[in-house]
Order: structure tokens, then C-alpha cells, then sequence
């Protein structure tokens, strides 16, 4: 069995108390793909899909933290190769990614978009150099992989394919909690990730390929870190006014929405947006109500309503 730790940073440590697979076997004999396993969110999907019996096939354009990737995947007990450094905004590098897969494991069954890069800047500021990186880099890289992915599926009979969008690529302010101008390029990328997907429900479907996309809020990468600030920063409350849930994203959270839609549990799940955000998406992005707004309004809310409490063993706010 494959025993994973679940690691908010994505940083492995061997002393943290590991747990079996809930459900053992759920992707067993599946051939998973899943792009930028070097940092982030991926090397913890990369974990969850080996515990579930899955073989995983990883790459990114960061060498050695690719690398770490698969010695820890390994270590764990699990059955993975990777290809590093690629850069997959090279369609010969995507193409030569689903062959490799299918040579080394005999097919591909699922495919999981997470590699991205993107620059900052607001609209007025940006180079065009640094905006059509971050588009190439979180746009055009699932496309490619997608166009190279979608014949071994239908080889398959069928399959999945999730993708990572984001609370930014709604429409909603910026995209950033407090509707700061930080990633515009970023944002609108991410909205068309979404759109990829959705489309390629439709297209798809005849060949029983189902896409997915998999939207988060803010979760604890290391990379995420630098932007959300430690507990208690001003940075942190950013962050969290915009939540109904009141702390960060665990890889783990995405890591478990990756498998359950590679699953056949959700053979009957196509074109689906999944925001899994702590209440950003639902909220607004404006998270819970002020106390102080709360207040203003009470006088209003007394005055216009009847309060009708039955008799509880509960505990009333």
C-alpha cells in the first residue's frame, strides 16, 4: 500500500503521520499524465494517484524540482516516470509527452492540466513579452497537451481529463481577493481554460472523454506563500476577506477533486467547473458580512421582520 503524508507546502517529510488511501484502488491500472509535477499542487496529485493504484507519468520545465518529485513518489511505494526538463509550450515537447506516457505504460487514461507560469502586472504596465507569456504558459500549454492527448484517449475508450482553472478565470473583479490589479493576463488565461474544457465536454463526448476543470482559491504552495503572507500579515487578511472559510487551501483539497474526477466515480461528471475556494466563488469574492454592516442594518432588521426561535437543544448566534 501507498502511504502518503499530507503535506500543505507540497514539501514531503517523512515524520509526518502518513494515512492509507481512504478507498484503495480507485484509479488502479490507470495511466495518468499530469503536466508541472515539479512544485505546487501537482506533486501531492501525483502522490494521491499512485496510492490509488494509478501509474503516473510527470514532467516540468523545472528539472530538479521534477526530479524530487519522483524520487518522493518512488520512495512512497509508487509507480511513476517523469520527463524533465520539457517545455511544453513546444508542441514537438507535448506531442513527444503522450508518446512517452503511452510507450512507457501502454496507454494514457487521464491526463491533468496544472503546468503554468505567469508575470505580473497590471494592464497599463505590462510588456506585450510579458503577457504572452503568461498566456502560452497557462493557455496555450493545455491546448497543446489536449490536441497530443485526445488520440490515446479515444484509443482507451474513453477517459479524463482535469484541468486547472482558477477562482481569477471568473467573472468576477480581478480575480485576486480585494480586487487588486496584480495578474490580468493570469486572470483572462484562466477564463479560457475553463472555456477549454467546457467546449471539450461537447466534443469529446461521442469518444466517452469527459473534461473537467478544477478551480481553487488561494492554497499553501510555496509559491502561493509569497503572495498570501504568513498568519496574521496584512497580506493574510487580504486573502481572507474574500473567504467564507477562514484559512488557506491544502494541496490535499485539490489533490482530491484530481482523483475523484479520474475516477469512474464520476463517469457521469462532464463539464463540470469545480471551485474549490473556501466560499471565494460563492461569496463574491467579498466573504462574510462585516459585523460593523451587520449592525447597521439590525435596527432595519428588527423593525421589518418577526423573530419566530422554537424551543433547541442547539446554540443560537
Amino acid at each position: 500500500m501507498v502511504k502518503i503524508g499530507r503535506a500543505g507546502l507540497n514539501a514531503f517529510d517523512p515524520a509526518t503521520p502518513t494515512r492509507e488511501s481512504a478507498v484503495p484502488g480507485r484509479l488502479e491500472g490507470k495511466v495518468v499524465v499530469i503536466t508541472g509535477t515539479g512544485i505546487g499542487m501537482a506533486r501531492q496529485v501525483a502522490l494521491r494517484c499512485v496510492a490509488e493504484g494509478a501509474s503516473v507519468i510527470g514532467c516540468d520545465i523545472l528539472g530538479e524540482d521534477a526530479q524530487e518529485t519522483l524520487d518522493i513518489v518512488r520512495a512512497a511505494g509508487g509507480r511513476m516516470e517523469s520527463l524533465h526538463p520539457i517545455d511544453l509550450t513546444n508542441e514537438q515537447h507535448a506531442h513527444h509527452l503522450l508518446e512517452f506516457a503511452a510507450d512507457t505504460f501502454g496507454g494514457v487514461d487521464v491526463v491533468h492540466h496544472n503546468a503554468m507560469q505567469m508575470r505580473l502586472g497590471a494592464v497599463e504596465d505590462s510588456s506585450l513579452d510579458d503577457w504572452q507569456f503568461t498566456i502560452d504558459h497557462t493557455l496555450l500549454i493545455p491546448f497543446l497537451v489536449s490536441k497530443h492527448a485526445i488520440p490515446h484517449l479515444r484509443a482507451r475508450g474513453g477517459g479524463s481529463m482535469s484541468y486547472m482553472g482558477s477562482v481569477a478565470g471568473a467573472n468576477l473583479g480581478t480575480g485576486y481577493p480585494g480586487n487588486l490589479p496584480l495578474h490580468p493576463a493570469y486572470s483572462v488565461a484562466k477564463a479560457g481554460v475553463i472555456r477549454l474544457a467546457s467546449y471539450l465536454a461537447h466534443e469529446l463526448a461521442p469518444w466517452n472523454i469527459r473534461t473537467n476543470t478544477i478551480s481553487p482559491g488561494c492554497v499553501a504552495t510555496p509559491r502561493g506563500l509569497n503572495f498570501y503572507g504568513a498568519e496574521g500579515t496584512a497580506d493574510r487578511q487580504v486573502v481572507m476577506n474574500a473567504q467564507l472559510t477562514k484559512r488557506l487551501g491544502e494541496p490535499d483539497d485539490i489533490a482530491s477533486a484530481v482523483v475523484y474526477l479520474a475516477s469512474d466515480e464520476a463517469s457521469w461528471i462532464n463539464g463540470l467547473n469545480l471551485a474549490i475556494d473556501g466560499g471565494h466563488h460563492a461569496s463574491g469574492g467579498a466573504g462574510t458580512a462585516d459585523p460593523e454592516d451587520v449592525a447597521v442594518y439590525a435596527p432595519k432588521m428588527k423593525a421589518w421582520s418577526t423573530v419566530d426561535h422554537w424551543e433547541t437543544s442547539g446554540k443560537r448566534a
